[in-house]
């Protein structure tokens, strides 16, 4: 769960291609921590992608705060 002075603006699907040409799916995150931002994190799109965007997003949100 994030927490509660994050604020997502944007979120959406952004498809990347490695160097075999193969493509691997990333979810790109847009957010504000407070008045701060905004940020951009990029999540590897899994079964529980979710989980680690709101562990990422709130990583990235306590260094903002410090």
């Amino acid at each position: 769960m994030l927490d509660p002075d994050i604020a997502i603006i944007r979120q959406m699907e952004d498809p990347k291609y490695d160097r075999s040409g193969a493509r691997v799916d990333y979810i790109r995150v847009e957010f504000y921590v407070g008045k701060h931002g905004p940020f951009v994190e990029r999540i590897e799109k899994t079964d529980d992608w979710h989980v680690q965007r709101d562990a990422i997003v709130n990583a990235t949100a306590a260094k903002v705060r410090v």
